[in-house]
C-alpha cells in the first residue's frame, strides 16, 4: 500500500507513486513552460495539471487537458502531416510548377491579345483557352504542393534523406523515432542537410522518382488534380467568352 503523509492544510500527498520517474519526464519534455516539445496549453491548464501531477500519478490527472490535445492533434497536428505528405515534388520542383503555370498563362494572355488584334475571326480567340487550362491547373495544383507531371506518373520526389541514406543511418533514425524522451528530433545536424543543400538546383528539380504507394494517398492527389482542372476550365471559359465579345482590332 502506498504511504500517505499529510500536510498542515488537510492535503495529502501520495509519497509512493508508480511511473513518477516517466511522469517527471513527461512534464520536462511536453508540459513545461519552454520544454522542448511544449503542448499548446493554456496557462491555466497548465498550472493546474502541474498541480495535479505534484500528488499523483494517476492518468486521471491529465483528464483536464485531453480535449486540448485531441483537438491540437485532429484540427492543426493532422491537416499539416496531410498537406505535408500531399506534395509530391520537393520546394524547387513545386516552385517551378508555380512559376511554369503563372508562364503558360501569360502565353496565353498573349496570344490571345494577338489574335483579337488581328483580322482572324473570333473563332481562333477560343485557342488561347488551351493555355489557361493547362496554367491554371498547373498553378492550382502547384499552390497545393503537387507537380502535375509527376502526379500523372503517379510518382514523387525522394526526400533529402531517403537520397543520402544508409543502412546505419536508418537504423539510427528508427531508433530516434521510438526515443521519444532522449531527443528532440531535430534533423539540422543530420549528414544529409549539408549534402542535399550542395545539390544545384536543377538537380534538385529534377531529383529521382519513386512510386507512391499510398492508395488513398494517390486519392488525395487524384482529387486535387481534378478540382486544378476544373477550375483551369472554368477560368478558361469565362475568358475566353470575355475575348470573343471584344471586337477584333484588324491591325494587321
Amino acid at each position: 500500500m502506498p504511504e500517505l503523509r499529510f500536510s498542515n492544510t488537510n492535503d495529502f500527498v501520495v509519497t509512493i507513486q508508480p511511473f513518477r520517474e516517466e511522469i517527471d519526464r513527461v512534464i520536462v519534455t511536453y508540459i513545461k513552460a519552454h520544454a522542448p516539445r511544449e503542448l499548446n496549453l493554456s496557462d491555466r491548464e497548465r498550472t493546474a495539471l502541474l498541480k495535479a501531477l505534484e500528488y499523483t500519478t494517476h492518468p486521471t490527472a491529465f483528464r483536464a487537458i485531453l480535449q486540448t490535445v485531441e483537438n491540437a492533434l485532429r484540427h492543426q497536428a493532422h491537416p499539416n502531416f496531410i498537406r505535408w505528405t500531399i506534395c509530391n515534388g520537393n520546394r524547387p520542383r513545386v516552385i517551378f510548377a508555380r512559376g511554369l503555370g503563372i508562364v503558360t498563362i501569360l502565353l496565353g494572355f498573349i496570344a490571345a491579345i494577338i489574335i483579337t488584334l488581328s483580322h482572324a475571326s473570333r473563332g481562333w480567340r477560343v485557342l488561347a483557352a488551351v493555355g489557361w487550362v493547362i496554367g491554371v491547373a498547373t498553378l492550382m495544383a502547384g499552390w497545393k504542393g503537387m507537380c502535375v507531371v509527376l502526379h500523372g506518373m503517379h510518382h514523387r520526389h525522394l526526400r533529402p534523406w531517403e537520397l543520402f541514406a544508409d543502412p546505419e543511418t536508418e537504423a539510427e533514425m528508427k531508433k530516434a523515432s521510438f526515443d521519444s524522451f532522449e531527443t528532440h528530433h531535430s534533423y539540422e545536424d543530420a549528414p544529409w542537410v549539408v549534402k542535399y543543400e550542395k545539390r544545384n538546383i536543377l538537380r534538385k528539380i529534377f531529383d529521382r522518382e519513386v512510386w507512391v504507394e499510398e492508395p488513398a494517398l494517390r486519392q488525395i492527389q487524384d482529387t486535387i488534380f481534378i478540382q486544378s482542372v476544373l477550375t483551369g476550365l472554368f477560368v478558361a471559359a469565362v475568358l475566353s467568352a470575355i475575348f470573343v465579345a471584344v471586337p477584333k482590332g484588324n491591325l494587321y
